[in-house]
């Protein structure tokens, strides 16, 4: 097992990996001591950079790197995992690492998921180390060859939706203030974030007695950012077609549904940082449960939705009017959006808005930027 910076890559690595950083080695340079510090910035873009190795049901020239135009202040991607032997690996696929390695060949603003599996495993990381976190050169290593701009932790939310004899130690939130002062101790510049889940927030507005919410007073000296993420919002139901899961106002008051509205309420109440939040919205449809199994990720799009009528009964799509509003709300209540996924709106124009392949992205960034909403005769609320 390796389990020092020392072994880090390419001998912890597959050999698919271990080429993508040898190759890095010759490509890449290190540009962090002659670059400013990076950010997130008002219109990030959430990349998937998953096609169809058959390149049947999706086209793969269609969604590579060289062909996103849309004006992304940041480009985010998920990710890395750090497993029990602080083995850091792409969270889903071996071939992560080309995203990411892609990435940082295309842009020099990138920033990256990061977590362990849950937060119990977070738990056993940070409280075993104190202040000596083995993991952190194995970060360094990785970032300094992949030169991003910073990591979002995920996975450190208790999840209050399931019955466990486990909940958040006393002072973990301590011990996370201590890692992320190491990391960026060891990584001068480096960014770091957390991902928050809307719901939970929620959640524990209505539970503010529980100590297993983030303690935000102790978080708040030390994270750069917070990114609040709304997948999961609703699910996605007949209620939800036109529209989509995020709702402003309730689509049936006579219904409980999670709103923008309610969400802002706890928001207010809430210890976070608020200059520091980012809101990631989907630009991109929501699947039925019972539909999933029937499609793979690259073929839940604006694109499919368009050119494929039937698809209206169990996509939850969001339109003109609610991308728009959701721009509006971001500019109101935080620094800036992440699009999730840019690659995957209307890579063949079968919305046809404008000729825009960014139409759902462009629709909330008017909104963000107070300018004229963007009309699609596809994309309205009829």
């Amino acid at each position: 097992m390796c389990s020092n910076a020392a072994d880090f890559p390419p001998n912890c690595l597959p050999d698919v990996i271990a080429k993508g950083f040898t190759s890095l080695r010759r490509s890449v340079r290190n540009v962090r001591d002659s670059h400013p510090p990076l950010q997130l910035g008002i219109s990030s873009c959430r990349y998937l950079g998953e096609i169809d190795s058959a390149n049947k049901r999706c086209h793969k020239d269609a969604v590579k790197l060289d062909k996103i135009s849309a004006p992304c202040t940041a480009f985010v991607y998920d990710g890395l995992t750090c497993d029990e032997n602080y083995l850091i690996d792409p969270s889903y696929d071996p071939m992560g690492i080309d995203v990411i390695k892609n990435l940082v060949d295309f842009s020099s603003n990138v920033f990256l998921y990061y977590g362990h599996k849950d937060i119990q495993a977070w738990t056993n990381a940070l409280e075993h180390n104190e202040t000596d976190f083995k993991e952190i050169p194995i970060i360094k290593d990785f970032v300094t060859k992949l030169p991003v701009g910073g990591l979002i932790l995920k996975n450190l939310d208790y999840d209050y939706t399931i019955t466990q004899d486990f909940h958040i130690p006393a002072h973990f939130f301590a011990h996370v203030y201590n890692y992320v002062k190491a990391i960026k101790t060891a990584i001068p510049d480096f960014k770091i974030g957390l991902y928050v889940k809307a719901k939970g927030m929620m959640f524990y507005d209505d539970n503010r007695t529980s100590s297993d919410w983030y303690d935000f007073t102790t978080l708040n000296e030390v994270m750069d950012y917070y990114v609040i993420g709304f997948d999961n919002f609703n699910p996605c139901t007949d209620e939800f077609l036109n529209g989509g899961i995020v709702p402003f106002d309730p689509p049936n008051p006579s219904v409980f549904t999670f709103t923008l509205l309610k969400f802002k309420v706890a928001l207010s109440g809430s210890a976070i940082a608020k200059d520091k939040v980012y809101f990631e919205f989907s630009v991109n449809p929501t699947l039925k449960a019972e539909a999933e199994e029937e499609f793979i990720p690259c073929e839940i799009s604006y694109n499919e939705y368009c050119e494929n009528p039937t698809y209206k009964e169990f996509m939850c799509v969001d339109n003109q009017d609610t991308f728009f509003e959701k721009g509006k709300f971001a500019k109101e209540n935080s620094k800036g959006f992440i699009a999730k996924y840019i690659d995957l709106i209307d890579r063949d124009l079968k919305c046809e808005c404008n000729h825009d392949k960014y139409i759902t992205f462009t629709m909330i960034l008017n909104g963000y930027n107070d300018q004229e909403k963007v009309t699609c005769a596809k994309l309205s609320d009829s």
